[in-house]
């Protein structure tokens, strides 16, 4: 929406952080539909999935030696405990850290590790069931999706990263509800918490790096619900004064309080199947479904033209120097899914990045931006591409969307193969009861007993 719509969300209704502040303190456990309920426990898991593929390739340890000391949470996939804050930092750096969570093509986002280990935490800490988790996981996607559908793709043109920015008050809505804050103090942790997120497009291209100003941002959303229960207060004009005006041109306000507390957006986010960026995604199906429909293999490609929109193309590395890089790369993605038969996180290696047999067909690979892609965007995130065989064959394969979108959603069978990929060395016996327990969390009496289980396997 235009300017002149905040101006009259300002004139003629309550803020909206007191409109979501109210929503917040009214999600509340067994109250939510039973589709939501089970789109939380799934994404629980993915999550866990997630975290595992960043603890494999050891991206937990830097902030294991950044943030040191002893407390009752799980630092996942490892051997150690931290407090409430580093946990929530590390969980949320780590499930963010290999690309692999959940996202949302109109937000640019990715919720799950934005919020849910810091969730997850608070939850542990207050001996909170299933059913209160469930709940703060709803409403903190809730605000994350309606917040970043507000500022999209706007946000990201000015140079801003989607989940760093809508981890803070996301975070404190679900915090809020675990904390069980009345709407006026609901309302001031959101307020507060709008000043909590930060993060930058171009800081993606290190992927070594970059997660920590998600797990921060999350941080701050869990510090400012806390504050708020203490009884500090914000600004609750802070979104259409601040937030908005900071983020994005011209803020889509009304699709904030749309259908607010009706319809439930949780169920709309995509799952990730393979590695990297999410704009490598659509590429690597249509190039798959391209090699299935022609009966085309890695040596009869003398070259693919790959078409993405302008939004997908600026996150691209046309020349990957290592593995962190590679995770943003088309060209690497396409030829690892081509010639090892999967573009897992696993795949995104230094070594992989060297192998004379990727190298060579990534030359045979271009990438560029069609203008006439950004006119679904983001509805339609897909791509074109055109290969000229070695035998003079010109081919041409056309994907609206990657795989695992809701329009062709992954079933829970398939996330449970991505937990077993991801977690199950990782956790051994207990890999089959922390997916019996996430799948059941709104029956779980206590979380606590799935925080025990997520420690890594000591043998």
């Amino acid at each position: 929406m235009r300017e002149s719509s905040v101006a009259s969300i300002e004139a003629g209704a309550a803020p909206l952080a007191a409109i979501l502040g109210r929503f917040i303190a009214g999600t509340r456990a067994g109250h939510l539909p039973a589709e939501v309920e089970q789109a939380a426990s799934l994404r629980m898991l993915d999550t866990l999935a997630a975290a595992a593929s960043g603890v494999q390739q050891g991206t937990h340890r830097k902030l294991l030696a950044l943030l040191p000391g002893d407390g009752p949470l799980s630092a996942w996939g490892t051997t150690v405990r931290r407090g409430l804050r580093d946990a929530a930092i590390i969980n949320s750096a780590v499930s963010h850290s290999t690309y692999f969570e959940d996202g949302c093509r109109y937000t640019g986002g990715h919720p799950s590790s934005a919020l849910i280990p810091a969730a997850f935490a608070l939850a542990c800490e207050r001996e909170a069931g299933g059913a209160e988790l469930v709940a703060a996981i709803a409403a903190g996607y809730e605000v994350f999706l309606r917040l970043g559908r507000a500022i999209y793709p706007s946000t990201v043109r000015r140079g801003f990263q989607s989940t760093a920015i809508l981890a803070a008050p996301a975070t404190a809505a679900a915090a809020a509800v675990l904390l069980r804050l009345p709407a006026e103090q609901a309302t001031h942790a959101i307020a507060i918490a709008c000043s909590h997120g930060a993060g930058l497009k171009e800081a993606l291209k290190n992927a070594g790096s970059q997660p920590l100003q998600v797990g921060r941002s999350s941080e701050g959303g869990l510090l400012a619900a806390l504050y708020a229960a203490q009884g500090a207060e914000g600004v609750p004009a802070v979104i259409e004064q601040g937030f908005f005006k900071a983020y994005a041109e011209g803020a889509q306000a009304d699709v904030v309080t749309r259908e607010l507390g009706r319809q439930w957006g949780i169920g709309q986010t995509y799952l990730k199947m393979h590695g990297g960026c999410r704009g490598n995604h659509a590429p690597v199906d249509t190039a798959v479904a391209l090699a299935r429909e022609y009966g085309v293999v890695p040596r009869d490609i003398a070259s693919m033209d790959v078409w993405v929109d302008t939004v997908t193309l600026a996150a691209e590395v046309a020349e990957p120097a290592n593995a962190d890089q590679a995770r943003f790369s088309i060209a690497f993605s396409i030829a690892a899914r081509l010639l090892k038969g999967d573009a897992m996180p696993a795949r995104y290696t230094d070594a992989a990045l060297a192998e004379p047999e990727v190298r060579a067909l990534m030359a045979r690979i271009r990438v560029r931006a069609d203008a006439a892609l950004d006119e679904g965007y983001p509805d339609r995130r897909g791509a074109v591409i055109r290969v000229r065989t070695t035998r003079g064959r010109d081919l041409e394969y056309v994907l609206d969307r990657a795989l695992g979108e809701p329009e062709q959603p992954f079933t829970q069978a398939d996330i449970e193969h991505k937990f077993d990929l991801t977690a199950g060395t990782l956790y051994g016996a207990s890999a089959s009861r922390i997916k019996e327990l996430s799948l059941s969390l709104p029956s779980l009496p206590s979380v606590k007993v799935l925080n025990d289980l997520l420690q890594a396997n000591p043998s």
